[in-house]
C-alpha cells in the first residue's frame, strides 16, 4: 500500500514532539524533504527492504515486528509520535524489522545519505540519534524480560506502564487517560500470549480496578498497584 502526500510541518510546538532533543528536532526540521501519511494497516517499512527512508513520526501509532513464514508475528515495540524509525536500517543493507501503521500515521522523511556522514559532520547529532536507538533497545529489553520471566498479568501491567509513561512524556495524557488504539490481538502478539489469554487478563486487571479501556482510550486508575504487579521499582 503506497503512501500519499500530506502537508504536515514538523513543528517544535507540537506537544507530542517534546520528547525529541531540541537540537535533534532542529536538525530533522532543516533536512526533511517530504511529508507522507500512511493509513491504518499500511506497511511503512518491510523487513528486508533495501535502503528504507528515515522517518520522524509526527502523529499516529505503529508497530515494529518480525514475522515467521506461517504468518505468526512478534511485535517488538509500539511506535508513538516523536519516535524516529528507520535509523537502525542505515547501518545494514536492508531493514531488519517491519513497521506497520496501527492508526493513520503522519511521517516526515529525512534523507539517509545525511545520516551516513553524521559522525563526521555533526558528531553531537550522531550521539543524539544513538541515544534514540539506545532507548529503543531499552524498550525491547523490557519486552524480553516480560517474555522470559513475567506471568501474563505481569506482562500486561509492564506494557501498560511503559505505554502510559511514554504518553506522559509526549503530553498525550489528559485527565488521567491516554489514547489507546491497540487491540487485544496487538497485546497478545506483543506479549507472547494467546488472544484468549490476553482477553482474560485484560478483563481481570480492569475488574480489579487497575485501569480501564474504553472508546480507544486507557484511563489509569491505580498505577502503584500496576507497578507492584509488574515488579517495577517505584520512582
Amino acid at each position: 500500500m503506497s503512501s500519499q502526500d500530506l502537508t504536515v510541518k514538523l513543528d517544535a510546538d507540537m506537544p507530542q514532539l517534546k520528547v525529541l532533543d531540541p537540537e535533534l528536532l532542529d536538525y530533522i526540521q532543516r533536512r526533511q524533504v517530504d511529508d507522507v501519511i500512511y493509513p491504518a494497516g499500511a506497511r511503512i517499512i518491510a523487513e528486508g527492504e533495501p535502503d528504507p527512508p528515515l522517518y520522524t513520526v509526527t502523529s499516529g501509532w505503529a508497530m515494529r515486528f518480525k514475522s515467521l513464514q506461517d504468518g505468526r508475528r512478534q511485535i517488538l515495540s509500539f511506535v508513538m509520535p516523536g519516535d524516529v524509525i528507520g535509523f537502525q536500517a542505515q547501518f545494514f543493507d536492508s531493514a531488519v524489522t517491519s513497521i506497520e501503521a496501527i492508526t493513520e500515521v503522519s511521517l516526515c522523511i529525512v534523507p539517509h545519505d545525511d545520516i551516513s556522514r553524521l559522525h563526521e559532520t555533526h558528531p553531537e547529532i550522531a550521539l543524539r540519534f544513538a541515544a534514540l536507538t539506545a532507548d529503543q533497545k531499552r524498550v525491547m529489553e523490557e519486552q524480553l524480560l516480560s517474555l522470559g520471566q513475567r506471568t501474563a498479568p505481569e506482562r500486561v501491567a509492564a506494557l501498560i506502564l511503559d505505554l502510559y509513561g511514554r504518553a506522559e512524556a509526549r503530553d498525550m495524557v489528559r485527565d488521567g487517560s491516554m489514547p489507546f488504539p491497540l487491540t487485544q490481538q496487538h497485546i497478545a502478539d506483543a506479549l507472547g500470549i494467546s488472544l484468549v489469554h490476553a482477553n482474560r487478563t485484560l478483563t481481570r486487571l480492569q475488574r480489579d480496578g487497575l485501569f480501564r479501556i474504553r472508546g480507544r482510550r486507557l484511563q489509569m486508575l491505580d498505577a502503584p498497584a500496576l507497578e507492584k504487579m509488574a515488579q517495577k521499582p517505584a520512582n
